[in-house]
């Protein structure tokens, strides 16, 4: 399993090492999950207090929400997975193309070394011409 990227400076949008396995447990589900709920997936790894812990901390750092359930609560990711990864990369990317652009730049080009790589920035830069035509 990867780990998501942990942003310096940005820790509110990065996930630790303990949080990442919950957080794609809970994108794979979707909905609403307790800690009871995930015991029997993390039991080999996590306490039911650490889980707990864990999915408190998540919900602090804003990827999680939390509803009462009865006696127990219930978690819920805020972001779908794409959501999130998009501002993971966004807050890494948006400084260096400020401070850094066609260094930047250069350097990802630099590492497109396949072709189908080089036709979807093509592609993708299309669709970017076209938004700024239209829009």
């Amino acid at each position: 399993m990867r780990r998501l990227l942990r942003v310096s400076g940005s820790t509110a949008s990065a996930l630790g090492p303990l949080e990442t396995p919950v957080m794609e447990e809970l994108w794979r589900r979707g909905g609403w999950s307790s800690v009871a709920d995930l015991m029997p997936i993390f039991r080999a790894r996590f306490a039911y207090s650490t889980i707990k812990t864990i999915l408190n901390n998540l919900v602090e750092k804003g990827h999680l929400k939390k509803r009462s359930a009865g006696r127990a609560n219930e978690f819920s990711a805020a972001v779908t997975r794409q959501a999130f990864e998009e501002r993971i990369v966004a807050d890494l990317v948006r400084p260096l193309v400020t401070q850094y652009r066609n260094p930047f730049l250069a350097h990802i080009v630099d590492q497109l070394d396949d072709e189908e790589s080089v036709r979807e920035l093509e592609r993708l830069l299309k669709k970017k011409r076209e938004t700024r035509r239209d829009g």
